[in-house]
């Protein structure tokens, strides 16, 4: 268990979350000393005796006070668990105990593999592979927690035989760029920004898996499930600046289906998150399409939330150091974020049809 509690960590986010916003402070520190470090990524892993429910609920308190500091927690645990539940012996060997203990930081880069596989886009990485040595080239358009020594987890995929693989590669080494995202409306100190690969060789030790539909089946359920968390924490940040504020009246009505609306979906969380305790799910991983629906909903109604909270507000909100108009920004990147709104809506879709 950590050494921490989780209300003193939240505290020591909150202490920081104006700063975070700022161009100049960047979270590595608290991701790995005072998050990772600490012990708050480790639930939900393969020897964990705590359920990926108890990391939903420690990203949703982040998100809380601070959603840079839920994002970039969320792609260094989904990393984490890659290179845990699919990571070779070498592979597993080299860098799980380093993210384990935030002595690595791991990004999670997988928007090209999510919108390949939704048939919504063609996966823009490719490799080579000769004699079980992986030749990579491509680009991936956007990824956070990009630093020299960060091992990121991506799919490429083969132009010739069109086999899709998962590979894990340290940043840091010859075949890789990484070119900064410039300045962002919000989420500025998450490192985020552009991988390009150009004759980057990779051993088999670096390959996850070439089974990439069971790896989706069984990732991303949990991926979406501790995304929807962060967009939940910030909802509900937001509806508690609402109801502190004064000018709540001629919102009543928002503000009680807000409410109906954030329970309803923190239920649904729940279940979700209950129903992966099991590992591997069964069926090749549990269907997506409710765990799509929840992310969605939960993205637009922090959007809302947050809209109304400006609003009850008022002036004092538009000043961007309120702390109403970081939530309003951090809302916003949720509709670009992967799997975007666009993605969402067109995955929901096909399944749906």
């Amino acid at each position: 268990m950590p050494a921490t509690t989780l209300d003193s960590l939240l505290q020591q986010v909150e202490d920081c979350a104006k700063n975070v916003d700022k161009d100049d402070h960047n979270l590595r520190r608290v991701l790995l000393e005072d998050i990772v470090g600490q012990g708050f990524t480790a639930f939900g892993l393969s020897d964990s005796v705590a359920p990926i429910a108890a990391q939903a609920q420690v990203i949703q308190g982040l998100a809380e006070k601070c959603m840079s500091s839920a994002f970039v927690t969320w792609s260094h645990r989904m990393t984490t668990e890659y290179v845990d539940r699919f990571g070779s012996e070498a592979l597993r060997a080299a860098h799980l105990d380093e993210l384990r203990s935030g002595t690595r930081v791991g990004s999670t880069a997988l928007a090209t593999a999510l919108a390949d596989k939704s048939g919504k886009e063609l996966l823009p990485i490719t490799f080579t592979e000769d004699a079980g040595t992986f030749e990579i080239n491509g680009v991936i358009p956007w990824a956070s927690n990009l630093y020299e020594d960060t091992l990121a987890v991506f799919a490429a995929r083969n132009e010739t035989t069109e086999e899709r693989v998962v590979f894990a590669a340290l940043l840091g080494q010859p075949g890789v760029s990484v070119k900064p995202a410039g300045e962002l409306l919000a989420l500025n100190a998450t490192s985020s920004g552009t991988v390009k690969f150009e004759g980057l060789r990779l051993a088999a030790n670096n390959v996850l898996t070439r089974d990439v539909d069971f790896f989706l089946g069984q990732m991303r359920p949990r991926f979406l499930v501790l995304q929807s968390a962060f967009c939940l924490g910030l909802s509900k940040a937001s509806l508690k600046a609402v109801n502190a504020s004064s000018g709540t009246l001629p919102f009543a009505d928002d503000i009680s289906r807000f409410e109906e609306e954030l329970a309803r979906l923190q239920g649904e969380l729940n279940v979700l998150a209950n129903d992966l305790n099991a590992y591997p799910a069964p069926a090749n991983g549990l269907a997506p399409l409710a765990f799509l629906k929840l992310r969605l909903a939960a993205a637009e109604l922090a959007q809302a939330i947050t809209r109304i909270e400006l609003a009850t507000i008022g002036g004092r909100g538009y000043f961007s150091s309120s702390d109403t108009s970081r939530r309003i920004r951090e809302s916003l990147f949720l509709s670009v974020q992967a799997p975007t709104e666009g993605s969402l809506r067109w995955e929901i879709s096909q399944l749906a049809s």
